[in-house]
Parts: C-alpha cells; sequence; structure tokens
C-alpha cells in the first residue's frame, strides 16, 4: 500500500473532470506522492487514455497508485451524486468543464460551466469539504487589445465586452465558485491562459497540435498566452502547500497563470518542428477570415450544424492577448516557469501517437 507523503496533499481530494487534461496532470501529481484521491468522470469517459498517461508518467509506481486511485461516476448536473464522490474529502479540485467557441454551443456552456460549478459548491458545503481548488481561465477576466496593458487579476469586464460565450460562462462559473468562499469554504482560484500538455489529447488546445500535424499552410496573425500543464499544476500545489503554511493573500485570491505570451506563429512553428513537418508559413489575412467566417454561417444556415468559425473567433485570431503575472510570481517567489519551447519539445516527443 502506498504511504502518503508529509505535507500540503495528504488529504483525500476529489478531482473533478479527471479525464480531461488539467485533471489527468493533477492524477498524476497525487498519485506520485500517494496521496489519496477521488477521481470523477461521467458515463462514458474514456478510462483507457488516463491509464495509458499515467503509466508512462508514473513507471514502476503506477500498478498500487492505479490500485489505489477511486473512482467516481456522476455527472455535473448530479448533486446528491457528487456529495457521495466528496464523502471524506477534505479537499476538491474542479477542472471539470466544457470549452467550446462554436456558435449554438451557448446553452451546454452554460449548464456544464456555471449550473454545474453551482452543483459542485452546493455538494462541497453539503458534504463539509474544506477547501475548493477552482480552475477557471483567463476567459473570465477583461480582455487586452494591442498597444493595452496585459490582462490582470483585476482587468474590468466591462459588461463582457468582447468575451466568447465561453468566457461569459466561465466568468459565471467563478461567481459559484467565490459563492462557496462567501459561506465558509476556503477558495483558490486560477486564471490559466492557453494550456499546453500530452500531444494525445486531441481536445481544446490539443487541436493546436493536431492543426500544425495537418500540414496547414496558414497561421493566426495574433498570438496568445501559454503555460505548460505541469507548471500549471506546480503552481497550484505550491498555492495550496503556501496556504496551509499560513500565508497570507492566497486565500480568497484570483491568480493569472501563464509562462509567456507569444505569437501564434512563434508557438505553431515550434510544434512543427516537434512533429517533424513543415511549419505554416502564410499569415491569415483578414479578408480570408471575413470570407470564411461568413461561409461558415451560411452553412450552418443551410444545415442546421453550429458554425465552426465565427466572427468574435475569426476577429480573436488577429488580436494578440498579453497578460500580467506578477501577482502569482510575488505569491511564489521561488517559482520558475519553463519555457514554452522546451514544453513543445516535451509534449510532442514521439508525435502525435506514442
Amino acid at each position: 500500500m502506498l504511504e502518503p507523503q508529509p505535507g500540503h496533499g495528504p488529504s483525500r481530494e476529489l478531482v473533478t473532470g479527471a479525464t480531461g487534461l488539467v485533471g489527468m496532470y493533477r492524477l498524476a501529481w497525487r498519485l506520485e506522492r500517494g496521496w489519496p484521491t477521488v477521481a470523477l468522470r461521467r458515463a462514458g469517459s474514456n478510462v483507457d487514455q488516463v491509464a495509458a498517461f499515467l503509466e508512462e508518467r508514473l513507471g514502476a509506481k503506477f500498478e498500487l497508485a492505479w490500485a489505489a486511485l477511486e473512482w467516481c461516476e456522476a455527472d455535473l448536473s448530479d448533486v446528491v451524486g457528487l456529495e457521495e464522490a466528496m464523502a471524506g474529502c477534505h479537499r476538491v479540485f474542479h477542472a471539470a468543464g466544457r470549452v467550446s467557441f462554436k456558435s449554438g454551443d451557448e446553452a451546454q456552456l452554460k449548464a456544464v460551466n456555471q449550473v454545474g460549478t453551482a452543483h459542485v459548491v452546493n455538494a462541497a458545503l453539503g458534504a463539509g469539504v474544506t477547501r475548493l481548488v477552482h480552475v477557471s481561465s483567463v476567459a473570465a477576466l477583461g480582455r487586452s487589445t494591442d498597444g493595452g496593458d496585459p490582462v490582470h487579476e483585476e482587468s474590468d469586464w466591462a459588461e463582457g465586452v468582447g468575451a466568447s460565450p465561453y468566457g461569459v460562462s466561465k466568468r459565471a462559473a467563478e461567481m459559484e465558485a467565490w459563492r462557496a468562499e462567501a459561506e465558509g469554504m476556503e477558495l483558490i482560484v486560477v486564471n490559466p491562459t492557453v494550456i499546453l500538455g500530452d500531444s494525445r489529447y486531441g481536445e481544446s488546445s490539443g487541436m493546436v497540435y493536431r492543426r500544425v500535424a495537418d500540414a496547414r499552410r496558414f497561421y493566426p496573425a495574433g498570438g496568445n498566452g501559454f503555460v505548460g500543464a505541469d507548471d500549471l499544476i506546480r503552481v497550484m500545489a505550491a498555492l495550496d502547500e503556501a496556504a496551509d503554511a499560513g500565508q497570507e493573500g492566497i486565500l480568497s485570491e484570483r491568480f493569472v497563470v501563464c509562462s509567456e505570451d507569444l505569437s501564434y506563429r512563434e508557438l505553431m512553428g515550434w510544434v512543427a518542428h516537434g512533429l517533424g513537418v513543415e511549419a505554416p508559413s502564410k499569415p491569415l489575412a483578414g479578408w480570408m477570415l471575413a470570407l470564411a467566417w461568413r461561409a461558415a454561417t451560411l452553412w450552418s444556415a443551410l444545415t442546421g450544424k453550429p458554425a465552426q468559425l465565427t466572427r468574435d473567433m475569426a476577429k480573436n485570431t488577429r488580436v494578440h492577448h498579453r497578460y500580467n503575472t506578477a501577482k502569482v510570481r510575488s505569491a511564489l517567489p521561488g517559482f520558475s516557469f519553463t519555457p514554452i519551447q522546451e514544453v513543445v519539445k516535451e509534449t510532442t516527443r514521439g508525435g502525435l501517437k506514442r
């Protein structure tokens, strides 16, 4: 039997979204240390993908760790199931959510991100959970513009001006997390930028790898902030540990988590090098995007299927988003982020199929 190591994490924890990218990395972090962990999954979720990831990460520790991991099946709409899964848990690590920028997904984004988080909070309050660690997004903060100030924790939301439906749903979800804090639960919120992790994970930010692998010739003209999944987990663990040690300015706070602001061209060039394919060499011109989103809108109207590209999405790809990480660096003065070029090198090692 694995013996929990001393430190901030040995208390029993429920990880929501355990089959997602962030959830898998959190499981690996905890299981490496032998900490008792409950993993939440929906019916039909791909647990085999999680097992393959953990086996590679844990090596000789995998069999014992996998046997010790407790899986619970419940949907975010199932408050009773959630509360049962949280029984005996001191912490909840809430990473479950839906990422989509497609037209027509607004209702599902609200149901999963906002209402689902409300149910997680209600269940945690009912189960007597001590601390909630909530994985939000920089999409829940105010927006940056080219030439403007970088986004930070107090950036003006301005009633969602320029925000995507995804951003609106994540901000609403974060408000539910703050309700937990108002009702007496300890809370830590992180607002990560685009998260880069194992290239086999094909959803969300994993699409960056697949677009480059498909030998696309064009790259978006804008840029964004990026952080490695390992670094995100290390930041949250360090914040958790600092809170347990009594450090002020950790609990009841949110933290922007970003390693670097990069152009899409630079990032996609590194990915291409890692995958051994030709890098995109031509910028997507404004007129191309204008034609593309109009064509997608027309196709959606004719077929009834969600548009794969919207006007807001097209506009967003041309903006250079920038982020201010002074707060998290001040809270964790000894923390060092992994350069994104190194993250890409590691996560593309061996290609998309390993």
